[in-house]
């Protein structure tokens, strides 16, 4: 078998061709890239040809040709979740969490990190930079000192301590610059194309952008070779979203799968585009933001990518939402306390969004739903827990256990 299938890149507006090398857009339209495979080969190769138990179990449906610039820590085959408690809450029969919080720093940017730093390698790069709003920043970081190469890590100011840390140890240059993401990707974008760096950000890049699409590929085994009815996606630029949606694609078009599920984009209020453009069944305008507690769709003007959702969303009659802050922080004390699930608040805003659009009827009640739910929750930042500290005795324990278990109304509580 062999290790890749990809053919070549395709200008998604006007279908220029070109060969698989390193280009960041389209050299006649200015328009994004998509990597093209060889279907008929693919479509050769079933699920259980695949070897191995991370993320390069997918090789021949990524676009690394030599295995020995394959990097990695240990990505992908994370948990995807039966989760019949939130499932009740939220009014739903078949509810899955796809939980990315198990890679290797905690979120599914591994998965774009691993191919982007391979890429970088196959075509001979000495150095990588993304512009980050955290866990971009510290995921490429790791994985660039893993595979030898310099990183270039350019994240705001803001962001959470436990991964300003990590990216600091990992980094070669750590930069921390004023304002939003919106404010630098211009300037950066323009000087990835005069300096010698391989760009690992998710506005352009299509070998980084490949890695996510194997999302899709574990859904699909992971529920015993299907597809889900509906699929909630985060949407910052709109990388993850636009990735799966290739990976479902691909699978059908090899005859792995017979369906596509619909697709969900969830976005924070504080910056969502997307949403309002297809509500609005309008242009998408981007947005001056400000701060929102989900820090990773903290995009405000997602450029050509958030225009390629947009038409996704339109073409596949796809379903788009948003939810406040305060949606947000309620969705993640909801996760943990019916699922024991701790993910950072950017990882929960598909649960919020879930929830608002099943109440609405927009997701129907007997449908099977995967909720992406995109990061761990053990590297932001929460405000300190005001308890008063007991005396250690066995009488203060004793009369709290004895309290609590005189409240509880189910017997389940009390143990056998």
């Amino acid at each position: 078998m062999r290790t890749s299938y990809a053919t070549g890149l395709r200008c998604i507006k006007c279908g220029q061709a070109y060969p698989k090398k390193y280009l960041l857009e389209c050299s006649v339209c200015k328009g994004l890239l998509e990597l093209q495979y060889d279907l008929e080969g693919l479509a050769r190769i079933r699920p259980c040809h695949l070897e191995g138990l991370n993320l390069w179990r997918y090789a021949p449906f990524l676009p690394i040709e030599n295995s020995a610039n394959f990097v990695s820590l240990g990505e992908g085959m994370t948990p995807l979740l039966f989760c019949p408690r939130l499932a009740e809450v939220l009014g739903l029969r078949e509810l899955y969490i796809k939980f990315e919080g198990t890679n290797p720093t905690g979120t599914l940017k591994d998965r774009s990190s691993a191919t982007a730093v391979s890429a970088a390698l196959e075509f001979g790069y000495r150095a990588t930079a993304v512009v980050s709003t955290g866990n971009a920043g510290s995921s490429l970081a790791a994985y660039s000192a893993r595979a030898g190469l310099y990183s270039f890590i350019f994240c705001y100011e803001k962001g959470a301590q436990p991964k300003m840390a990590h990216m600091g140890a990992c980094a070669s240059e750590l930069v921390l610059y004023k304002g939003g993401y919106d404010d630098l990707i211009k300037i950066y974008d323009r000087l990835m194309e005069e300096e010698p760096i391989f760009e690992c950000g998710a506005s352009r890049n299509p070998y980084k952008q490949e890695g996510k699409k194997t999302i899709a590929y574990e859904i699909y085994e992971q529920l015993g070779e299907r597809v889900p009815d509906y699929f909630i996606s985060p949407v910052a630029v709109g990388e993850t979203f636009i990735a799966t949606w290739r990976g479902f694609n691909e699978m059908k078009a090899i005859g792995w799968s017979d369906k596509l599920p619909t697709m969900v984009a969830a976005q924070a209020r504080r910056a969502n585009p997307v949403a309002l453009a297809l509500a609005s069944r309008g242009p998408l305008v981007p947005q001056r933001i400000g701060y929102t507690i989900a820090e990773g769709v903290a995009v405000g003007d997602p450029g050509k990518k958030g225009e390629w959702v947009l038409r996704i969303l339109r073409e596949a009659k796809g379903l788009a939402g948003d939810a406040s802050d305060e949606e947000i922080i309620e969705a993640q004390g909801l996760l943990a306390k019916t699922e024991g699930i701790w993910a950072g608040p950017t990882g929960c805003v598909t649960v919020a969004v879930l929830r608002d659009l099943v109440a609405k009827g927009a997701i129907p009640c007997e449908a099977s739903v995967v909720c992406l739910v995109s990061e761990t929750g053990l590297k932001g930042e929460y405000p300190r827990i005001e308890q008063e500290a007991i005396e250690p005795t066995l009488e203060t324990v004793r009369r709290i256990l004895q309290k609590a278990l005189d409240l509880g109304s189910d017997p389940k509580a009390k143990g056998p």
